[in-house]
């Protein structure tokens, strides 16, 4: 899988630009979350659920860029990824995993692979679904993302689990690691296992697994590092969002491509920018500032990434 640095977004005055190692580049996986879910962090359940309120308020991002905003993600993607994977039988038919998450050791390389399953489920929210952060900046601002029943968000990610693993040809390695699975697969009271068993319910008598001990101890899965784990010393990671300038990519557009940056950069509403090219429907001018963004992103992508090759040796 090609390494993508950053999300970016048409907004109303430039371009931003949303880095995979910041914590708001998981926003959009916490939107799929269910109240129920979310209810396991509660601070969480404070955040707007409109992305300008939200970057408008203090108290908002100092929660997103908390810890645990992102142990709430992950460990509540990674807890539903693992209630789809199927296990072989001896019959060599499939069932789903026996037994509770937490029976499980953070040894077992299953267990691991539900949190390496969730950096594919973002790239399906943002290349492939409507679920993208270009989405939620063409939202108005006195709209609100809708939250999922938990019956949604788990037809969600069962469709994209069974998905995932069929694309990727995961399910030979799985029934791997489950017929040669060995005693140091389940939990058990090692303070090796206890670091990489995180509790599902953020229960404080058990040890957290904290971003400082994942980039410190290098938690990986064959040979990867599950996350990119943000570094606050690196100057893009000082400035999570960032107004690029578009005068040179401007000259790759079309006349017509140009005339919808500039009226949505200048604040011009979908509905008027579509009356002013001749687009029938508003979200005709929707599916357009995407791809100018899919387009922005293709063309910053060599430049940025000799930019992250710089900045974070």
């Amino acid at each position: 899988m090609s390494l993508r640095y950053s999300f970016f977004a048409v907004v109303p005055d430039g371009i931003i630009e949303i880095p995979q190692g910041s914590n708001l580049s998981w926003l959009t996986l916490f939107y799929a979350l269910p109240r129920e879910l979310v209810e396991k962090y509660p601070p969480a359940l404070s955040l707007p659920r409109n992305i300008y309120e939200l970057l408008d308020d203090p108290d908002s991002m100092k929660i997103i860029e908390n810890d645990m905003f992102l142990l709430l993600v992950w460990d509540c993607f990674a807890w539903s990824a693992w209630q789809f994977f199927q296990v072989p039988n001896k019959d060599s038919t499939y069932k789903d995993v026996p037994g509770n998450w937490k029976n499980y050791s953070g040894d077992f390389p299953l267990w691991r692979l539900s949190y390496e399953i969730i950096k594919h489920f973002r790239k399906k929210l943002e290349t492939e679904m409507d679920w993208s952060f270009q989405r939620l900046f063409l939202m108005d601002r006195d709209d609100e993302h809708p939250w999922l029943t938990y019956q949604q968000f788990s037809n969600l990610i069962g469709n994209l689990t069974d998905m995932i693993v069929a694309e990727e040809n995961w399910q030979p390695m799985i029934d791997e690691f489950w017929k040669k699975r060995n005693p140091d697969d389940y939990s058990g009271s090692s303070v090796h296992k206890r670091d990489f068993n995180r509790s599902w319910y953020h229960d404080r008598n058990h040890k957290h697994l904290s971003i400082e001990e994942i980039a410190e101890t290098g938690a990986m899965i064959d040979g990867e590092m599950l996350f990119d784990i943000p570094n606050p010393e690196a100057e893009f990671e000082t400035k999570v969002l960032q107004k690029i300038g578009i005068e040179q990519f401007e000259r790759r557009l079309t006349e017509q491509d140009k005339q919808i940056l500039r009226m949505r950069m200048e604040g011009s509403s979908l509905k008027d920018i579509a009356a002013a090219v001749g687009f029938k429907t508003p979200s005709a001018v929707s599916k357009h500032i995407e791809k100018i963004a899919g387009t922005y992103e293709d063309y910053v992508s060599g430049e940025y990434g000799s930019f992250l090759d710089k900045h974070t040796k």
